[in-house]
């Protein structure tokens, strides 16, 4: 990424709540928003999270406020569709099924907002008491189901190789998807930097 165009433009743009978001969103969430992933997760000043919802709005991706903590918000950013879509695969509904997020190992149209609701209450209550992450929430942002399990197994110890996430399994495949990840990412930053906003930024590569 270019880092000092990165920097030079936070500092031009200080007070402004809508673009320093955009270069958050542009940082954090690049896969997402170039639908290469399903779903994303970025914490946000309470001002720029206020203006997220709004511009959100107009863009048809649905979103979940996990945390409030520290003036801070916890945002899980998602296409209802294709979230609902990835879900229902077997590995990943087996897997939420075991962490207790569903009764019938099935994901039905309404039950995102209620595993999101249960990811919420464990996201909060490691907040509280710093004991127990969720780490589930891997796969739920598109993580391989079998490196979200090595990592639990492994306690983070002994991965094959860390990237955006660590990596259990399937190395190849992972470096790959990583080095699209860091395509969409420098594609969206640059995209920031020409002043281009969120509803702009929500296209393929």
């Amino acid at each position: 990424m270019p880092v000092e165009e990165i920097t030079q433009y936070l500092q031009t743009n200080r007070r402004s709540c809508k673009k320093a978001l955009h270069m958050q969103l542009a940082i954090h969430c690049a896969p997402f928003l170039k639908g290469i992933k399903e779903s994303a997760v970025v914490s946000l000043p309470r001002d720029q999270a206020v203006e997220f919802s709004v511009l959100a709005a107009r863009t048809g991706l649905s979103w979940y406020f996990l945390l409030h903590e520290d003036g801070k918000d916890m945002v899980f950013i998602y296409r209802k569709k294709e979230l609902e879509r990835f879900l229902q695969k077997e590995d990943v509904s087996a897997f939420l099924k075991n962490r207790g997020y569903l009764q019938s190992g099935k994901i039905q149209p309404f039950s995102i907002c209620r595993i999101l609701s249960e990811l919420s209450r464990r996201v909060e209550a490691y907040y509280r008491t710093k004991e127990n992450f969720p780490h589930e929430i891997g796969v739920l942002l598109g993580y391989p189901t079998e490196d979200v399990e090595g990592f639990i197994a492994n306690e983070g110890r002994d991965c094959l190789c860390t990237g955006y996430w660590k990596v259990y399994q399937n190395e190849q495949r992972a470096k790959q998807i990583f080095a699209a990840f860091d395509e969409a990412r420098e594609v969206t930053v640059r995209e920031v930097l020409e002043g281009k906003e969120l509803l702009q930024l929500c296209t393929s590569i």
